[in-house]
């Protein structure tokens, strides 16, 4: 599958690479496929690009990158959303956000969850802090 993105040009994705977030993300719902790309420079970084939307792309971390003591619990909701079997085998990421003033924060609130081998995602909108 070819990819048209504004960020890296024209990727060449199998399509049993794409990842499905089927509820979309917070302020973009209609965009529900996206490929996960490692940063070809930042160590650490990766990127969620849109299948779809050439421009939109969402810098992601580890958790433990921004803060080492964070944990979330899946609920079971999220969990059969997942088609999870096992917790421990979900990748869980962050989104970058440019501050004003041009500095990056990290959106702890809003984590990504993924079965790496079911190719699904989720946003989680945590209320706990």
């Amino acid at each position: 599958m070819n990819i048209v993105t504004t960020r890296f040009g024209l990727l060449q994705v199998p399509e049993s690479e794409i990842i499905r977030i089927p509820d979309g993300l917070v302020g973009f719902r209609s965009f529900t496929q996206y490929v996960h790309l490692p940063d070809p420079v930042v160590a650490g970084l990766s990127w969620l690009q849109s299948v779809t939307a050439p421009e939109l792309a969402f810098g992601l971390i580890a958790p433990p990158l921004a803060i080492s003591d964070y944990r979330i619990e899946l609920r079971p909701g999220d969990r059969a959303a997942l088609e999870l079997d096992e917790e421990r085998s979900a990748l869980v990421f962050v989104i970058l956000n440019r501050a004003d003033g041009g500095g990056l924060t990290v959106n702890l609130q809003g984590p990504l969850v993924f079965n790496p081998v079911r190719r699904l995602g989720r946003q989680l909108v945590l209320t706990s802090s």
